[in-house]
């Protein structure tokens, strides 16, 4: 949509091309991080800047324990969150996250005073939970996770 209308108000296509090369190499460098998934985000209470209570998708990876969030569509800007852990993993709901597959899982971190939740695959699980073997509760007891064909996926 962008690239056409640039091409109606007569932008030359050298630059279109190039735009376009930046854009594709810029989404190949960020899929290709080591324990990159693909997924969505949103806030469910607090606040956090850049990241809204409607889901938005992007890209993610874990550094240690922090959550490196590339928002799509253009990949430009990333988006760090510190976690404090994992508090609930989940299978999505039908019909809650779209476009990630047919059982989608989705699992609730810890940031500051905020809580954000990530979605992603049934086949991307073990890299949603990144540094986090199992969900935490609040008052720091680890809590099993659960178990079942809908969220036990293994990366094969």
């Amino acid at each position: 949509m962008v690239i056409a209308l640039l091409a109606v108000l007569g932008v030359e296509l050298i630059v279109i091309v190039a735009l376009l090369v930046f854009i594709l190499g810029r989404k190949r460098w960020v899929t290709h991080q080591p324990g990159a998934f693909r997924g969505a985000i949103r806030v469910v209470n607090g606040d956090i800047d850049g990241v809204g209570a409607k889901w938005s998708r992007g890209y993610g990876h874990w550094v240690r324990d922090v959550l490196v969030w590339t928002k799509a569509p253009f990949l430009f800007r990333n988006q760090l969150l510190a976690a404090d852990g994992l508090h609930e993993l989940r299978a999505a709901q039908p019909h809650e996250i779209k476009r990630l597959g047919d059982h989608p899982v989705i699992v609730q971190v810890g940031v500051g005073t905020a809580t954000v939740e990530l979605a992603a695959g049934l086949d991307d699980t073990t890299l949603l939970l990144g540094p986090y073997p199992e969900p935490v509760e609040a008052s720091g007891h680890a809590e099993p996770a659960p178990t079942g064909s809908a969220v036990s996926g293994e990366r094969s």
